[in-house]
């Protein structure tokens, strides 16, 4: 499995916009052989299922919109990378990176375990050290 798209700077890039993706720039700038191929707003979960009768497109567009999204994988090959940007990393974009592996594996089986990847432009001291104690790399553009 390989991304949808060439990895590189885009004019926009699918659910990313405005510091996230200003950010997302200046990485691909300063890394770009990072990655052969990218994915973004990647779906994973099986989303909400309502309790009522609905028709199926109905259905289908309620699971769409509850999923959760990964920002972007990157692929090396068959090799993932979960990557989660924002201006300024939080102990909570950890959960999601953790919580986006777990679903992806589940839904992946085939496909080998994604490494994970934080990109900010920012992140404190104490974030970076749990970022690091949960080793999950973190690139500070």
């Amino acid at each position: 499995m390989s991304g949808r798209l060439v990895y590189g700077v885009r004019n926009k890039y699918p659910h990313m916009t405005g510091e996230d993706k200003a950010v997302w720039d200046r990485f691909v700038v300063k890394f770009p052989n990072r990655f052969d191929s990218v994915d973004y707003d990647f779906r994973v979960g099986e989303g909400d299922q309502l309790q009522l009768e609905l028709d199926e497109t109905f259905q289908r567009m309620v699971t769409m919109l509850s999923q959760l999204r990964i920002d972007a994988i990157g692929w090396n090959g068959e090799q993932p990378t979960i990557v989660e940007v924002k201006p300024r990393a939080i102990v909570s974009a950890l959960g999601q990176i953790q919580g986006y592996k777990v679903l992806f594996m589940r839904e992946f089986k085939k496909i080998k375990a994604p490494d994970t990847l934080m990109v900010c432009e920012m992140i404190s001291p104490d974030v970076k050290h749990v970022f690091d104690e949960m080793k999950i790399p973190v690139e500070v553009v």
